[in-house]
């Protein structure tokens, strides 16, 4: 009777959680298994992960995303563009599993893929609006102080973080927040519309 308690439980929580669709708040560690104290990758901010089950305070995601041909430590949104879902270590040995393959209008080779990996079970949220409203402030309150803040959709995903990186530490955006701003501006380039 305990046993089939326990199992229940457990069947509980991980259908609570399986399949719900979050985004990064923040920059977060990615680890290889539930209980590994070795960080091994690096999630960026406003990124969608899928998750797959609760474990303690660890949390298995599943996240998508365009990896270019023959280089595994950078995932990217969208292919052709530097706009970083996750970084991966070298000596990382994450699930990941390739969905499709393409070329870019410069025939450079990407692969759709599938990296399941596990990350603590904070900053996470399913309000991908509000981190972009909160991102949009700290860009218009901060990068309109000495000249007009550049309207977003200035530049293309792969110019705006050179152009923010120029300039952000004339502002009083904190280190922590510096990737959602970026993400920001990225993800609302002129050259992503409908991405």
């Amino acid at each position: 009777m305990k046993k089939s308690i326990i199992f229940g439980v457990s069947l509980l929580s991980i259908s609570l959680y399986g399949s719900e669709i979050m985004y990064s708040s923040s920059v977060k560690n990615l680890f290889e298994t539930s209980d590994s104290t070795t960080r091994k990758g690096r999630l960026l901010p406003t990124s969608e992960v899928k998750i797959l089950e609760k474990k303690g305070n660890r949390v298995k995601i599943e996240m998508e995303g365009f990896m270019k041909s023959g280089v595994s430590t950078a995932i990217y949104f969208v292919k052709g563009k530097r706009i970083l879902v996750a970084g991966i270590s070298k000596s990382g040995n994450f699930d990941i599993k390739k969905i499709s393959s393409s070329k870019d209008e410069n025939a450079v080779v990407w692969e759709k893929v599938v990296l399941t990996a596990y990350t603590k079970n904070s900053n996470l949220t399913k309000d991908l609006d509000s981190l972009y409203s909160n991102a949009k402030e700290l860009f218009k309150n901060n990068c309109s102080i000495c000249h007009p803040a550049h309207p977003v959709n200035e530049f293309t995903a792969n110019q705006w973080p050179s152009m923010f990186k120029a300039m952000v530490n004339r502002t009083a955006i904190q280190k922590q927040d510096r990737y959602l701003v970026t993400q920001y501006l990225q993800k609302h380039a002129k050259d992503m519309k409908g991405e």
